[in-house]
């Protein structure tokens, strides 16, 4: 190697003379050159290769050169080599590459010098493609060359190639095990530099670094974590990483500070309902193995509590050693958590994600919950069979008149309050309600067993002992729970069981008290019998029968004697406060706050299944309601096209008449005219006078006769048209009214514009105030008998004698001349003006029913849109149930889980008392 080393830094010459005389290398190898030329058998190439060094260092590059070319003997690829330096000090680029390239040798380190020089000279020519193609290729070469490693890095840094940069780190860590490297990996997973590669790629660099350096290991992977949650990549690298940890062991016995913060904030992100429980499930069980073995002690809860949460929603989900592990961990630990907290902050995710998936709140279960955390309050229930023994305790208890006798089949709330307020809370809203009304409706059974009453009343016990009394519905003769009654029960700190003495001590009695104390074994219960001394022996074997069970272990509690008197109500007041001040109920309130909590996840399920009842029950109605309303459009359309016509054709009909009378009645009255000739006519105007006349008497014929008949027969058609559209409107009405019925409002008032009546009559009344007639030409037209007969009128004028004819004559022709054309004009005239009434006739007709039309186009147009976004929430509920169920059993895991974390707490709490 130092025989190399010579060669790399050019100094072989060094090796031939001696540094010690004070002459100049070149004239010592000179003298070299001259006495090697002297043997028989020169071989002078040894001494050429150095005086190429010599000329290369003192920059006569052409000297160099020419001495290198003449070296044959085994540096003759080191004198290649070194000609391309030359040129490549010249700066003849493409010189020097070509020789480079065409270097052939078996020597690693010649074969890495020549490699970096041409990625010195890619540099100078600023390409970069090719220097990075030629750097890649020395490290993969020899990645142990001094700095070849670092010079690649600070290539790749500088060209910002950070996927170049990052696999160069990632294998010289790998290879090298050196920390540095691993440092270098970590910073750039930080700096954002690690994009676009698999969690595996870094997998073989992780072991290295978990054998070198434990902290570094955490750090390591605390960055990558955080670079795919930022990249949303979370999931895939919590399938990848879970699995390479489990894999490799991870120690328990390291302090995971940092890796067991990300591991619980990681289990609040999967469980905040963006993932499905199918993914959850697959990343689930790694997870939680190794986040259990790597958790702080402080923080062993969470995971252990998790297991157990996640096992009894999934059994055999996880695994029997993870379980084991998880109730170790979860009995034995120490902790600081806040349940309570948690708890209302499950409870507000619960109502907002009902509010964004448009549900209905079970307003119900909310006040309940409401009530559950107001521990200011002390919740005494009161319980029993007898609904008049417990009115009677009631009322007397809280010394006021709260409650009816007959009436406690419903859960209520009494409370102290400013004034008296009631209000009815049911699944559906709140409503207030009179104290008379409270009776009333429950007689009417319109409040129903689910509901529940609050009632506030100005009241010093109540205000005093800070007591709420819940009267908890008449327990039923079949000792059964229902979801109501486990409701109102989880609210009481207190239990009074109310026992009639006249009734005696019953077996469904016995019985519900052993189902009570089991189901609610923290709540404290009093047996109340209500002593009226009517039946002494009855009242005798209740206390007997009580105080067996009691002995027995069948039964808790106490039993109280009640008579109704003020000290007694005293005695059991200053009982139960004492009671409440003593006994630990926190966590049984937060306990019965997840209760509800799961009630209202329950609430949610069932919604689901009606939502997709009622939006396939709507669906169908809405088809329904469509297909009747299209039949009903057809329906007036039909009558439209129905009324048009024959209202249309009765207008045309009396015009066909009117025009025939015209045309029969004018003639007529025209060849009347012919009695008007006598001789006493001046037959020089005659054709004159006679047109004057003949207009006149058309013009009263017209105005006597056809406009009197007219008129009636206008006006009989204005009733007919009129009665049609009264029907067309009763139609309407009809369909409205069963309409409005189907879709319980008043969603339609097809209106009818009768205003077009008006119309026709205002100019029906117009047009018939006169008849609109301009005389017509009938003698002064320009016909040949006319001329002939005016011009013989002219010169028979003149003779007297001649008159006789001349009338005879006149008569004979107005009684001769066909009148059709002046009727047909005489017709016209009158009947045009009421042509623009009978060419709007259809259109006013459509205009009266268009309001309707269109009322119920758009309400058919609604339902369709209501149909079709109704159709697709359907197929999105059926297609994908796990978008509506998933968020819910995560939901309940999270309750499941501080469900045990409060078991544990309460555990922990009887220990240490």
């Amino acid at each position: 190697m130092n025989n190399e080393k010579q060669l790399i830094t050019k100094s072989y010459y060094r090796s031939l003379i001696d540094e010690d005389l004070e002459v100049h290398p070149i004239e010592q190898l000179g003298e070299l050159f001259f006495n090697e030329q002297k043997k028989d058998r020169p071989d002078a190439s040894f001494i050429r290769y150095a005086q190429g060094e010599v000329y290369f260092l003192n920059k006569d590059y052409e000297a160099a050169i020419f001495k290198w070319e003449n070296v044959h003997n085994e540096f003759k690829q080191w004198a290649r080599k070194n000609i391309a330096d030359a040129y490549l000090e010249m700066e003849l680029f493409q010189n020097a590459e070509e020789i480079y390239l065409s270097i052939q040798t078996d020597s690693l380190v010649l074969q890495m010098e020549v490699l970096l020089q041409l990625f010195s000279l890619y540099l100078q020519q600023s390409d970069h493609n090719r220097a990075d193609q030629i750097i890649k290729q020395a490290v993969a070469l020899n990645p142990d060359y001094p700095n070849v490693a670092k010079l690649a890095r600070s290539f790749f840094e500088q060209r910002e190639d950070w996927s170049s940069a990052l696999n160069l780190v990632v294998q010289e860590s790998i290879r090298t095990m050196d920390t540095n490297w691993l440092e270098v990996l970590k910073n750039y997973i930080r700096s954002g530099y690690a994009k676009n590669f698999e969690p595996t790629y870094f997998f073989q660099a992780l072991t290295i670094c978990h054998e070198l350096d434990i902290d570094l290991f955490e750090q390591l992977i605390v960055s990558l974590w955080k670079k795919y949650e930022s990249e949303g990549q979370l999931f895939d690298w919590l399938l990848q990483i879970n699995g390479y940890l489990k894999d490799i062991e991870i120690s328990s016995d390291y302090h995971w500070q940092e890796l067991s913060h990300i591991y619980k904030n990681t289990y609040d992100t999967l469980m905040g309902g963006s993932y499905s429980m199918e993914k959850l499930k697959v990343v689930i069980p790694d997870f939680l193995h190794i986040w259990i073995r790597i958790v702080e002690k402080e923080d062993e809860v969470f995971p252990s509590s998790a297991v157990f949460a996640w096992n009894e929603i999934i059994p055999e989900l996880l695994e029997n050693d993870l379980l084991s592990l998880a109730e170790q961990k979860l009995f034995q630990t120490e902790f600081d958590f806040h349940v309570l907290e948690k708890s209302k902050a499950l409870h507000e995710a619960i109502l907002k994600w009902t509010d964004e998936h448009q549900l209905r709140k079970n307003i119900r279960l909310k006040r309940l919950s409401n009530e559950v955390v107001d521990f200011n309050q002390m919740f005494i229930g009161i319980v029993g069979i007898h609904s008049s023994a417990k009115a009677a305790f009631i009322n007397h208890f809280i010394n006021d008149q709260a409650i009816e006798r007959g009436n406690t089949n419903v859960s209520c709330i009494i409370q102290n309050g400013g004034e008296f307020i009631v209000t009815e809370y049911n699944n559906e809203k709140s409503n207030v309600l009179s104290y008379e009304d409270i009776y009333q409706e429950r007689k009417g059974n319109k409040i129903t067993k689910s509901s529940i009453i609050n009632i506030r009343m100005p009241n010093s016990i109540l205000q005093q002992n800070k007591f709420s009394i819940v009267n908890v519905p008449d327990l039923p003769f079949k000792p059964v729970f229902t979801n109501e009654l486990m409701d109102t029960l989880c609210l009481t700190d207190t239990i009074l069981f109310i026992i009639d003495d006249e009734a005696g001590l019953t077996e469904t009695e016995y019985r519900w008290a052993e189902m009570i104390q089991q189901e609610f074994p923290k709540a404290k219960m009093y047996f109340i019998v209500m002593n009226t001394h009517k039946d002494e022996e009855n009242y005798t074997d209740i206390y007997y029968q009580l105080n067996k069970a009691i002995e027995q272990g069948e039964l808790t509690g106490r039993i109280i004697d009640y008579k109704q008197k003020g000290e007694v109500r005293q005695k059991l007041i200053q009982k139960l406060s004492n009671e409440w001040q003593k006994h630990e109920n926190i966590n049984l309130r937060i306990s019965s706050y997840l209760y509800l909590n799961k009630r209202l996840l329950d609430d949610l399920f069932e919604q689901r299944t009606k939502i997709e009842n009622q939006l396939d029950e709507t669906i169908h109605w809405n088809n329904d309601l469509v297909s009747r309303m299209t039949g009903a459009i057809h329906q007036l359309e039909d009558m439209e096209k129905e009324k048009i016509e024959m209202i249309r054709k009765s207008f045309a009909l009396m015009k066909d008449e009117t025009r025939k009378e015209i045309l029969k009645g004018i003639p007529k009255v025209l060849k009347q005219m012919s009695k008007q000739v006598s001789k006493d006519r001046d037959f020089r105007k005659i054709h004159v006078e006679l047109n004057e006349e003949m207009n006149k008497q058309i013009q009263q014929y017209m105005d006597e006769v056809i406009l009197p008949d007219f008129l009636s027969k206008v006006n009989d058609w204005f009733a007919i048209a009129k009665e049609e559209l009264k029907n067309a409107k009763i139609f309407l009405e009809e369909i409205k009214e069963g309409f409005n019925s189907m879709l319980q409002e008043d969603r339609l008032q097809l209106h009818c514009d009768f205003k077009i009546l008006e119309d026709w009559q205002r100019d029906i009344d117009r047009l018939t105030v006169q008849v609109n007639f301009h005389p017509v030409n009938i003698f002064n037209r320009a016909t040949v008998s006319q001329i002939l007969l005016k011009g013989t009128g002219k010169v028979l004028s003149r003779l007297t004698n001649n008159k006789e004819s001349l009338v005879n004559r006149y008569k004979q022709f107005i009684e001769s001349q066909d009148y059709q054309e002046i009727a047909e004009n005489v017709a016209s005239q009158f009947l045009n003006p009421f042509t623009l009434l009978e060419q709007g006739l259809d259109r006013d007709i459509r205009i009266f029913f268009k309001e309707s039309f269109e009322e119920l186009q758009v309400l058919v147009a609604e339902m369709e849109q209501d149909t079709a976004q109704k159709s697709e929430q359907l197929a999105n509920l059926r297609e994908n149930p796990e978008a509506f169920r998933d968020p819910l059993k995560i939901f309940d895991i999270t309750r499941l889980q501080y469900k045990y974390i409060l078991e544990v707490k309460e555990m922990s709490y009887i220990h240490v008392r």
